[in-house]
């Protein structure tokens, strides 16, 4: 299995290409990925959608490290992680009926 980066969006069982699309759209806003991957679980096969930072190297950020280029990408990071949590959430309250 390939994890998204920064997390698995569970997918809706009705309108998986609207939410598809719409976490395509959104993350794309913020140059985030997504991918539709369908995932082996104990009761059978089901898809996730696996969403992806911008920057592979952002999952290699050691916090302890304080050089001033670490910093700066941490930094980055955390602001990007603001705006995808808050696009987490929208899409939880967008789609929950169909989970």
């Amino acid at each position: 299995m390939n994890y998204g980066t920064y997390t698995t969006f569970d997918c809706p069982t009705k309108k998986q290409d609207d939410a598809y699309a719409w976490l395509q759209a959104e993350f794309g806003k913020i140059d985030g990925t997504v991918r539709k991957l369908l995932n082996p679980h104990d009761f059978g096969s089901y898809p996730s959608f696996e969403v992806d930072y911008p920057h592979e190297e952002w999952t290699l950020i050691d916090e302890s490290d304080t050089d001033e280029e670490s910093v700066e990408m941490m930094k980055k990071k955390d602001e990007w992680l603001g705006k995808a949590d808050i696009i987490h959430s929208r899409y939880n309250k967008r789609f929950e009926k169909y989970l």
